[in-house]
C-alpha cells in the first residue's frame, strides 16, 4: 500500500488496476459504514402447498383440494386458466376457514396451507397472465366467462395506482438487517413495488412497502374481494365474530430492496455528480401532515440503504410509526461536507414550500435529524449559525469583492453563510468526528482524497475564482476544492471554524460515541473517529457504545438509545 501511494500522489482512477481499487474501496467503506458484502440478501419464494392427489385430507376441503391440484397442473402448463382454478380453491376454503374459526378459535394446518398458498398463488399468475389491475382488481381467465375480483385497500398512504408489483414474501436473509419482524396470522404478507416515471415530489421512481392481502367475501355485495391492508396500521381484523390477527412482514421491504438496489456509493465518492444520482431528500413513504419528520443522513462512503436496519426497528414500534415519518438525505460524499449541507438546507425548504406552504402543521417544525459520521457534520450545519466565521476560515477578502459570476456567488454564498432552521428542534449525533479524524492522514485517506475527481464545473469555478482573485484563498483551497476527506484532517481550519459555530438555542443535541479500540496515541477510539472527536459540549445526553465506527448505528445499544431519543421527544413536543 506504501508503494502504491507513492506512485499516485497525482493519479488517475482509470489507471489504477481494478483489484487496487477494489481493497481501496473495501478499506474506504469500512470508514464510512458501507462493505461491500452488504448486497449479498438472499431472498427466496414462499413454500407452497403440495397437491393431495390420494384425496386423503378432510372431506370439507375436497373441492379445494381438487381444485388446486388442477390449478397446479394448468399452471406448470403455462395454461392461464390456472388463475381462475387459484381463485376457486381460496374461495372454496374461506367457508371451512371460517367455520373452523367460529368452532375452534383457530384454522387447522392443512386450511391454513391451502388457502394462503391458493391465494399467494393467485397473485402470481394473475401478474404472469396480465390478469392483474390495480384500479380495477383482478379479472380471472376463463373458457366461458371472466369474473372481476375487486380490489380494496386498507389504512395505506399510497394510492391505488401504486399497487403495481405484488411479490408474496417468502424467506430471506439479509446481512443488512439484524432482525426479522413477521407475525403469524391470516392473509398473505406481501412486498407492493411501485416504480413510475412520475413519482410525487421527494419520492423516489421506485419503492417498496408492506402489505397483507385477504380474500374474503364482499359485505356490500355477492361474490368476494381481494382487501389489502396496510401491516403498519392494521393488525386484527374481524371474521366469523372473532378478533383475528393478520399474518404481516414488516422487514420484507428493506430485504427486497437491498438485494435489488444499484449502489452507487463509491462512484458517488470517486466522481462526485457523474453518475446522475445528485443529492436529494426523499420520502419512505408519502407525506403525512401531522407526523414528526426523522431525517438520516448517511457519512463517507454511503448511502441511504445504510439505515435499513435502524428504519426496520423504528416501523416496529406502533408509537413512533404513528407519530413519524422517515425521510432519507443523500449525497455525493467526495464533495466538501458544506456543498452537500447547502443542498439539504435548500432541499428541506422546497419540501416545506411543497406539502405545507401555509405552514400549518406543527410536526414539520419538529423535525429530528440523525446523522452517522460525516452526516452529522452535514446535520451540524443545519443548526449553527455561520456568520463570518467558515469564509473568514479559508479566504482573505470579503465574499462581496471577489471577482466573479453570479452563479458562483450564489453557491459560495449558500454554502459559507446560513441562519439555523426554525425547523429543526433535535440532532443525534453518531461517530461525528466533530473535530476530525486521524484517518484522513493515512495513506489509505490520502489516496481516497486524491482519487477524487471534482466535476468539470467544479474544477472550472476554481480556477475561475484563483485566476480573477490571485490571493483569495488560503493553503485550503488555494490549489483546488477540498474533498470530503481533506475537511476531516484534524488541522482543517474550515473544520475547525464549523466546530466552532454557535447552535441554535431551540435545537436539543444527542450523542452516541463509539467505543472499544485504541488510536497509536493511546486514545480511546471506535476505529475510525477518537472519543474526543466524537463527543461535544452541551448535549443533552451522551452514550458510548462499544462498536466498531462502520456499525454503531446498527449496533442494538444505539438503536435502544435512538428510540428512546424519539420517545423523548414526544413527550417534550407540544404538538402531542
Amino acid at each position: 500500500m506504501e508503494e502504491l501511494f507513492d506512485s499516485v500522489m497525482c493519479p488517475s482512477r482509470q489507471s489504477l488496476p481494478p483489484l487496487t481499487l477494489i481493497v481501496i474501496a473495501y478499506c474506504l467503506g469500512a470508514v464510512g459504514g458501507c462493505s461491500l458484502t452488504r448486497s449479498k440478501t438472499e431472498w427466496r419464494q414462499p413454500d407452497f402447498a403440495v397437491p393431495d392427489y390420494d384425496g386423503v385430507g378432510k372431506w370439507s376441503l375436497a373441492a379445494s383440494e381438487d381444485n388446486y391440484a388442477r390449478a397446479v397442473y394448468l399452471e406448470e402448463s403455462n395454461n392461464p386458466e390456472c388463475v381462475q382454478h387459484y381463485f376457486q380453491v381460496a374461495t372454496y376454503t374461506w367457508p371451512v376457514l371460517e367455520r373452523e374459526l367460529a368452532t375452534t378459535g383457530k384454522t387447522s394446518p392443512r386450511t391454513t396451507e391451502l388457502y394462503r398458498s391458493s391465494l399467494a398463488k393467485l397473485l402470481i399468475t394473475a401478474q404472469k397472465f396480465n390478469c392483474w389491475d390495480p384500479c380495477r382488481g383482478l379479472v380471472t381467465p376463463n373458457s366461458g366467462c371472466a369474473t372481476l375480483l375487486p380490489a380494496c385497500y386498507q389504512g395505506f398512504v399510497w394510492s391505488p395506482t401504486d399497487f403495481q408489483h405484488l411479490l408474496p414474501s417468502g424467506d430471506y436473509e439479509s446481512p443488512n438487517l439484524t432482525r426479522r419482524f413477521r407475525d403469524n396470522g391470516l392473509g398473505v404478507p406481501i412486498v407492493v413495488v411501485r416504480n413510475t416515471a412520475a413519482p410525487q415530489p421527494f419520492t423516489r421512481n421506485e419503492q417498496a412497502f408492506a402489505a397483507t392481502v385477504v380474500l374474503r367475501p364482499d359485505t356490500t355485495k355477492s361474490g368476494y374481494q381481494l382487501v389489502f391492508y396496510d401491516p403498519l396500521r392494521a393488525s386484527n381484523i374481524v371474521v366469523a365474530g372473532c378478533q383475528v390477527p393478520l399474518v404481516r412482514d414488516l422487514t420484507a421491504p428493506f430485504a427486497l430492496k437491498s438485494q435489488n438496489e444499484d449502489r452507487q456509493w463509491l462512484e458517488n465518492f470517486l466522481q462526485p455528480g457523474a453518475t446522475g444520482s445528485g443529492d436529494g431528500l426523499t420520502m419512505v413513504e408519502p407525506y403525512q401532515p401531522g407526523k414528526i419528520p426523522v431525517v438520516f443522513i448517511h457519512g463517507l462512503l454511503s448511502d441511504p440503504a445504510t439505515w435499513a436496519d435502524l428504519a426496520n426497528e423504528l416501523r416496529a414500534h406502533p408509537n413512533l410509526n404513528d407519530r413519524y415519518q422517515l425521510w432519507a438525505f443523500e449525497y455525493d460524499t467526495g464533495e466538501p461536507f458544506l456543498t452537500s449541507a447547502a443542498v439539504l438546507r435548500r432541499q428541506l425548504v422546497q419540501m416545506r414550500c411543497t406539502y405545507d406552504p401555509e405552514r400549518i402543521d406543527p410536526a414539520m417544525s419538529q423535525m429530528v435529524l440523525v446523522g452517522h459520521s460525516m452526516g452529522g457534520l452535514v446535520a451540524k450545519l443545519q443548526v449553527t449559525q455561520s456568520g463570518d466565521q467558515l469564509w473568514q476560515a479559508v479566504a482573505r477578502q470579503p465574499l462581496g469583492s471577489v471577482s466573479t459570476d453570479h452563479a458562483t456567488r450564489k453557491q459560495l454564498q449558500e454554502a459559507f453563510y446560513f441562519q439555523p432552521s426554525m425547523d429543526i428542534a433535535r440532532v443525534l449525533f453518531i461517530g461525528t468526528p466533530h473535530r476530525g479524524s486521524s484517518w484522513a492522514h493515512r495513506p489509505v485517506g490520502l489516496l481516497g482524497s486524491a482519487l477524487v475527481e471534482p466535476s468539470s464545473d467544479t474544477q472550472s469555478s476554481h480556477s475561475q475564482l484563483v485566476g480573477d482573485n490571485p490571493h483569495l484563498f488560503g493553503d485550503e483551497l488555494g490549489d483546488r476544492f477540498p474533498t470530503s476527506i481533506d475537511l476531516l484532517k484534524p488541522e482543517s481550519p474550515l473544520l475547525s471554524a464549523t466546530a466552532s459555530l454557535p447552535f441554535s438555542p431551540r435545537v436539543t443535541l444527542h450523542s452516541i460515541v463509539g467505543q472499544g479500540q485504541t488510536s497509536w496515541k493511546g486514545e480511546p477510539t471506535d476505529g475510525v473517529v477518537s472519543v474526543s472527536s466524537a463527543q461535544l459540549l452541551g448535549v443533552a445526553s451522551e452514550l458510548t457504545v462499544d462498536s466498531k465506527h462502520e456499525k454503531l448505528h446498527r449496533d442494538p445499544t444505539a438503536v435502544g438509545e435512538v428510540v428512546r431519543i424519539l420517545q423523548e421527544h414526544l413527550q417534550q413536543s407540544s404538538i402531542y
